[in-house]
């Protein structure tokens, strides 16, 4: 499975080229007749040449002459396909509906439109040229079915450019209408999401230095940078942290001056390029700028009173945009003036906290001296129980005591009775030793008269 990245289209081999994509990754999935390839970076490769994730994949299959089936995270041709003719295919795809047919280079994304007629069309986004694509190849009846998303031109407007003392003194400079212009639809192509911040001051600064921009120029061009097309993203909150650095330290020393370009910046980018449903997350996004510190709330208010647009006279303000951008932020807009200043949401919340604590102090007490009863009452019932209990063991031990006593007594008179046996049995034979002693004697006293005689 191939590796890294190529240069759009691969054919370009310049190691330089700032045009990159993912080479091709597959997998064979099945066997025999249901053998098919799963294109397993396809998400990847779409989103690098900026068109829809179904195009490419769409493309090859009909080159193939081969059908595709998608099931949740994998993108199937039937047929067990060669990555490298799959490649080959691809390139043919980009230089057809990729590149710019005068310029080649990768910028007509989102500049793709299909006429009344069924022709398709692009505006490179780098020089300029409206140019047709291929109508003729099988592929262009399925973009007419499908066309790709197209954003309306940015609005620029001579309006605009006649306001600006500095630059035009009342004639339209056209040279610095196609500078900014220029530098509006290129700049986002210098920011790089997954490089340091540095990198990204560095390479910004490089690219707005080389048109020479005063202050309001700079920054309302660094606002079509740096705000991602699709507005409300995880991109964006990424790149608060790079907004922050430019207001603070790429400013001049004139931050509001700079905030307020950069609000007019993201103004006609939300009304000249986005659809209608996305102007509900103005508010969001004034508040993610209000929470990094960025758009102060003093700021804001000036901002609503027409303060700020009479100090700061930029070339780039019109009035009905700044109409609907104020309307747009409606919920933010009272949530500043009607919303708690700074510290008293914190005492209120710590209001709520020392009530709480107060609350929890009586729960404990209350159960404390709940407790205290319960223990009291179990004492008594222990009392009481100890109480009956002690009553009932001295019953029992006098009882014992009594059973005692007469045992021993019957044992005494027992005793008694067999001291008296054996006194009787001893005089018995006491008695009977007597009557033998007087039977020998009297034998005696026989044998002496029987002798005299």
């Amino acid at each position: 499975m191939a590796t890294g990245e190529l240069n759009i289209p691969s054919t370009v081999k310049d190691p330089h080229y700032r045009y990159k994509m993912p080479k091709i990754q597959t997998a064979t999935q099945g066997s025999g007749n249901g053998i098919k390839t799963n294109w397993v970076n396809l998400p990847e490769v779409s989103n690098a040449l900026k068109v829809p994730l179904e195009y490419p994949i769409k493309f090859i299959a009909r080159e193939l002459g081969s059908n595709t089936e998608t099931k949740s995270n994998s993108f199937l041709i039937n047929g067990s396909q060669d990555v490298e003719k799959m490649q080959e295919l691809l390139d043919k795809f980009i230089k057809k509906y990729v590149l710019c047919p005068k310029c080649h280079l990768p910028e007509i994304h989102g500049k793709i439109r299909v006429e009344k007629k069924g022709e398709i069309k692009c505006t490179c986004r780098s020089c300029g040229a409206t140019c047709e694509l291929d109508n003729t190849h099988n592929f262009a009846a399925y973009i007419r079915s499908y066309p790709p998303p197209y954003e309306k031109e940015e609005r620029i407007t001579k309006e605009a450019t006649e306001k600006s003392s500095s630059h035009t003194k009342g004639k339209i400079d056209k040279k610095l209408i196609k500078s900014i212009k220029e530098c509006c639809l290129n700049l986002s192509s210098v920011i790089k999401d997954d490089a340091p911040m540095e990198k990204n001051v560095e390479e910004i600064n490089n690219f707005i230095g080389k048109y020479n921009f005063n202050l309001d120029c700079k920054f309302y061009c660094f606002s079509f940078g740096v705000f991602p097309d699709e507005i409300y993203t995880q991109k964006f909150l990424n790149r608060l942290p790079l907004i922050k650095h430019f207001i603070e330290n790429e400013s001049e020393n004139k931050p509001e001056e700079a905030l307020y370009n950069l609000i007019i910046g993201f103004q006609d980018k939300i009304f000249s390029r986005q659809k209608g449903e996305k102007k509900q997350y103005v508010s969001s996004v004034l508040y993610y700028l209000y929470d990094k510190d960025i758009l102060k709330e003093d700021f804001w208010l000036k901002y609503l009173s027409g303060n700020i647009q009479e100090k700061y006279n930029s070339m780039f303000r019109i009035e009905e945009g700044e109409k609907k951008l104020k309307e747009a932020a409606k919920d933010f807009s009272d949530w500043i003036e009607n919303g708690p200043y700074e510290g008293e949401e914190e005492n209120k919340e710590q209001e709520k906290e020392d009530k709480n604590d107060i609350k929890e102090e009586t729960k404990e007490s209350t159960k404390e001296e709940k407790d205290e009863e319960d223990t009291e009452e179990k004492g008594k019932k222990k009392g009481k129980k100890k109480k009956g209990k002690k009553k009932k063991d001295k019953e029992k031990e006098e009882k014992d005591n009594e059973k005692k006593k007469e045992v021993k007594e019957e044992t005494k008179e027992e005793k008694k009775e067999e001291g008296n046996d054996e006194n009787k049995e001893e005089n018995k034979e006491e008695k009977k030793e007597e009557k033998k002693e007087e039977k020998k004697e009297e034998k005696k006293e026989e044998e002496i008269n029987i002798d005299d005689i």
